[in-house]
């Protein structure tokens, strides 16, 4: 059996399992290859995206988005742009949609209510689910990110079944992803000058497909080397992919943090920032308020640690 990460860890210490948290990954990576197991190739592997979902209609994959957590889906106001969808339904806990997976249905669809489908600002829109997702190695909800400043995070990705941004039609059945290189303003500004305050640039690194990640799909970064991830922002467009550089455009989720807290707490099913609601009775796992939380797990487990050895 598999020795349990430092993380890991420390949050069965305080009561709760890796397994019900958000930002982790304990099905793909261990503390010793934290945010840097990535396979090599244009395709995800098992539980290497556990909070990537698909949203589809009438069985037909639309949209991408993340669990937030066990009740609320993230994704972008421009995939129900021009009408919803119907029979809209939230599929979670796989990489392949050619597979039976879990299918979850829809509560409600929230829409941002100053979306511009011109100018694509405030492209952001939140799915309440009819029951909650019950949380697993595959199924882990991300972490919304705490600070702005894009030189914060270290191994951005995007992942998705390959819709595209004027198709609109999957080209794959299983996940597939790309690496990506978060950019400043000022540089995207240089390409692309009717770019929105609440938005950010992301460049492709070498060895993927921009073209093929998805609509409403999450940028997930991980916090300097730590086994967090966090999305920083939400697929919602894209320059012509032959052009270089290829700037990816994503609104930027920290911008709308509290726009998700006002929005699930007047459906009567409050988010929380750690990435948990009530409703599920998850755990609450530390919070990332202060840069400096992350590093206290560590500092916490050596003191458990002590106390465990002098115990024995």
């Amino acid at each position: 059996k598999e020795i349990p990460s430092l993380l890991e860890i420390i949050l069965m210490a305080l009561g709760g399992t890796a397994s019900n948290n958000c930002g982790l990954r304990p099905a793909y990576e261990s503390f010793l290859k934290t945010g840097k197991r990535m396979a090599a190739g244009r395709y995800a592997s098992t539980g290497e995206f556990p909070w990537h979902v698909s949203i589809q209609s009438n069985g037909r994959h639309i949209c991408g988005g993340t669990m937030i957590s066990a009740l609320w889906i993230l994704t972008a106001a421009h995939c129900f742009a021009e009408e919803v969808p119907p029979d809209l339904t939230v599929v979670v806990g796989g990489i392949d949609l050619s597979l039976p997976l879990e299918e979850h249905k829809l509560d409600s669809l929230i829409i941002h209510g100053n979306f511009d489908k011109r100018t694509m600002e405030n492209d952001i829109a939140l799915i309440l689910l009819s029951s909650p997702i019950e949380f697993s190695s595959q199924k882990i909800p991300i972490c919304l990110p705490f600070i702005q400043d894009v030189n914060t995070w270290q191994h951005c990705w995007v992942a998705g079944w390959g819709t595209t941004h004027t198709a609109g039609v999957s080209t794959s059945p299983v996940l597939q992803k790309a690496r990506m290189k978060p950019i400043s303003r000022e540089q995207c500004l240089e390409q692309i000058l009717q770019l929105e305050e609440n938005m950010l640039c992301a460049d492709l690194e070498e060895g993927g497909g921009a073209c093929q990640v998805d609509s409403g799909g999450p940028l997930v970064c991980s916090y300097w080397n730590t086994m967090r991830w966090f999305q920083v922002g939400i697929v919602s467009w894209g320059q012509d992919c032959t052009k270089k550089p290829n700037h990816e455009i994503f609104l930027s989720v920290y911008s709308y943090r509290g726009w998700i807290e006002t929005e699930t707490a007047l459906r009567g099913k409050p988010f929380f920032l750690e990435g948990v609601d009530k409703l599920a009775n998850a755990v609450v796992v530390l919070s990332r308020a202060e840069t400096q939380m992350v590093f206290l797990e560590y500092y916490l487990l050596l003191f458990i640690s002590l106390i465990a050895i002098k115990l024995l």
